[in-house]
């Protein structure tokens, strides 16, 4: 049978709101230990949409993600416990980072860590990024005018590994624009980041590989409402 004691369950809010329209942010933590496992699991709500069915829904979908994940860890750290190294436990802990709360415009990362025995774990970063205004998730390909722009990302990154060989020397293969990037980015300050998960350029110690690209060089290939986040 499972031992499972409840360590904590602490919910927090932080008001993150800001001269240029920024939204709240309500986060809930989770804490508990099974006899082979521990999980830190932290949710995130927001508030202040204008548009409270789709905040709603959005609430709903991360706090149904993370129970799903939680779930899934649940019962294969149970499968996996005579799998993890004497003294070791099982590991889920996740975190939220707000990366930019103004101009009608929301970056959050998810970081969530994930230990299932073995040398080490795995991190990933999810990111969420939401029109506040306007009320609905934001692409990558959202936010430019016209189709080719992944031609003048490439390029951008292309210049930046050319630029800092010493920072970029481990990659084992050339940086591109993909599939995962339309959703694999946030907005930092006045940079556009593209980040890539451990593994997919490099070696899981070299973790995450980001290329932060100015938002002024990219105004002339930006839509018109998203040229506020200059």
């Amino acid at each position: 049978m499972i031992k499972r004691g409840l360590i904590a369950a602490v919910a927090c809010v932080m008001c993150l709101t800001s001269c240029g329209g920024g939204v709240e942010i309500k986060k809930e933590v989770k804490e508990y230990d099974t006899d082979f496992s521990s999980v830190r699991a932290e949710t995130a709500a927001i508030e202040g949409l204008k548009d409270k069915e789709f905040e709603d829904g959005i609430n709903s979908e991360i706090e149904k993600d993370i129970q799903g994940a939680v779930i899934a860890f649940d019962a294969a750290a149970a499968q996996s416990a005579d799998n993890v190294r004497m003294g070791n436990k099982c590991v889920f802990e996740n975190t939220w980072e707000v990366k930019y709360n103004k101009n009608d415009f929301l970056s959050l990362i998810e970081e969530r860590y994930v230990y299932m025995g073995g040398a080490h774990g795995e991190t990933a970063w999810i990111a969420l990024n939401i029109d506040t205004a306007l009320s609905k998730k934001v692409l990558l390909a959202d936010l430019f005018a016209e189709a080719g722009y992944e031609n003048t990302l490439n390029r951008m990154i292309n210049e930046q590994v050319e630029e800092h060989p010493d920072e970029y020397s481990e990659l084992w293969e050339k940086p591109v624009i993909k599939d995962t990037s339309q959703t694999d980015f946030y907005i930092d300050g006045d940079k556009l980041v593209l980040y890539y998960q451990p593994y997919d350029l490099s070696y899981y110690a070299r973790g995450f590989v980001e290329f932060k690209l100015p938002l002024k060089e990219l105004s002339g290939y930006l839509k018109e409402e998203y040229r506020r986040l200059i």
